[in-house]
């Protein structure tokens, strides 16, 4: 018994802490280029309501990068905001391929335009 324990107590706290709530793009606001949750500059990363097309991570409130997904979970572009210069940006096909910008935005238009309305909802913030 005493061994069950020492081993599904700890298994138990786990799977509570990964089963932890997500942080939605509807649950945001901005003061100024700061993202706030809950009355505080945020540190985590906000989802796309699907909770499959996008991926935001701030860091004390300040966007840090960004990641959009395919349809079968791979990364599709990740952009790395640095706070001097321009942001570094990967794109990717559906196997995990690197490809330039102009291929993606003609092969994986929904994408792309989906993309541009989830940035379109964070600007009405």
């Amino acid at each position: 018994m005493k061994y069950l324990l020492t081993f599904f107590l700890p298994l138990l706290a786990l799977a509570f802490i990964a089963c932890g709530k997500r942080v939605h793009i509807d649950e945001i606001s901005f003061r100024g280029d700061t993202v706030i949750y809950e009355g505080a500059p945020y540190t985590g990363d906000i989802w796309t309501e699907d909770e499959s097309t996008g991926r935001f991570r701030t860091e004390t409130g300040i966007l840090r990068s960004l990641t959009f997904y395919h349809r079968n979970g791979k990364e599709a572009i990740t952009m790395q905001v640095s706070e001097q210069g321009a942001p570094h940006t990967e794109i990717f096909d559906e196997q995990g391929q690197p490809m330039d910008m102009m291929t993606f935005q003609t092969k994986y238009a929904d994408i792309w335009i989906r993309m541009a309305m989830i940035q379109g909802e964070l600007m009405m913030k």
